[in-house]
């Protein structure tokens, strides 16, 4: 994790990498062609890559990257838009030190967050293969669902009828483009809130935070927190 240089060129990569633009603009030339990355998007590049970087000299160009090796037949430079994956902040203000610093149990965490990416990103690739019509049959349900995400009266089982059709073949698709079920999406996205929330410093109390995002009971809102962060959200607020 760190701070891009205006420019830079590398020759060959010795590994497959995630480069995540967590702030500013970037373009990675590969092949004559440019790979532009604003904030929450990601390039793939694959092992074996030579390219050139460009920073946008404009703002502050900050990223994050994850190297690993695989063999991946006929990879491609790829961007993806990072947006909707739910860990995108947990993972950017915490995977760099777990993974130097931590301890087994924190890179375990290292392990299990890159491999829910790798899940996020095959469904993104699914998504793109598939015929888009497919999708749009749920957009009405969708749109709903994220801009009433932290109402306490947000009923998943009610999004099907805004598109309708059954609540099954909702749900089927809804799975095939986010990799989650409705009510697995909604609590992801609760809970990511609700740590920020917490990092905020803006609440300090597990009621008002719970309420904040959409729970109405303080004490299931806590035990899925402590599910997700294995750290309960009361003790989470003591150590901030």
């Amino acid at each position: 994790q760190g701070n891009s240089k205006n420019s830079k060129i590398i020759r060959t990569k010795k590994n497959n990498a995630f480069y995540f633009r967590t702030f500013g603009m970037g373009a990675y030339i590969i092949n004559d062609k440019p790979y532009i990355t604003k904030q929450n998007e990601m390039l793939f590049i694959p092992k074996g890559t030579s390219y050139n970087f460009v920073c946008d000299t404009s703002c502050e160009c900050r990223y994050m990257s994850i190297n690993f090796d695989a063999e991946i037949k006929d990879a491609q430079p790829t961007v993806f838009s990072v947006e909707n994956f739910t860990d995108k902040e947990y993972m950017y203000n915490h995977f760099p030190n777990m993974w130097k610093l931590g301890t087994t149990a924190e890179k375990y965490k290292c392990i299990s967050l890159f491999y829910s990416l790798l899940s996020y990103i095959s469904n993104i690739e699914a998504h793109n293969f598939s015929k888009s019509k497919k999708f749009e049959i749920i957009e009405p349900g969708v749109a709903y669902l994220k801009n009433h995400m932290f109402s306490p009266a947000l009923k998943s089982e009610k999004l099907h009828n805004l598109c309708g059709i059954s609540d099954t073949y909702f749900r089927k698709i809804f799975i095939l483009r986010f990799g989650m079920s409705p009510n697995q999406y909604i609590s992801s996205k609760r809970i990511s809130q609700a740590k920020a929330i917490i990092d905020s410093g803006n609440f300090h109390s597990v009621k008002q935070i719970s309420e904040a995002v959409g729970y109405t009971d303080p004490l299931y809102f806590s035990r899925a927190f402590k599910k997700k962060y294995g750290i309960s959200p009361l003790n989470m607020i003591k150590d901030e």
